[in-house]
């Protein structure tokens, strides 16, 4: 499972530099031939980038909604699950040993 994870990351990542290569490409390409100018191109850039950001964004928290489902499905408590479990456990035993206290006094 972490593998195909990590896979999925790295093929990602290399598909992400290979277009940001290819568009940059294009882009010198247009530029050189005097169909656009320098500044349409890094403008045209910065527009792909902060299009590719909010992707980029909306696949990681679909991909976290999905892993979360699935680890749900599988049994798997998340980290929030057990952290309110630990608090619940450290307030049930306050209330014993408090408790306990009270008894102890009582029987003194």
């Amino acid at each position: 499972m972490n593998d195909w994870l990590k896979n999925g990351f790295f093929l990602g990542l290399g598909a992400a530099a290979a277009g940001t290569e290819k568009v940059q490409s294009y882009l010198d390409d247009l530029v050189t031939r005097g169909r656009i100018t320098p500044k349409e191109a890094e403008q045209f850039a910065e527009e792909l980038i902060s299009k590719g950001e909010s992707k980029e964004q909306e696949w990681s928290d679909a991909s976290k909604a999905r892993m979360k489902k699935m680890f749900k499905d599988m049994g798997l408590v998340t980290t929030e699950d057990l952290s309110r479990l630990e608090e619940q456990i450290a307030r049930l035993e306050t209330l014993v040993n408090n408790q306990n206290d009270s008894t102890d006094s009582k029987e003194s």
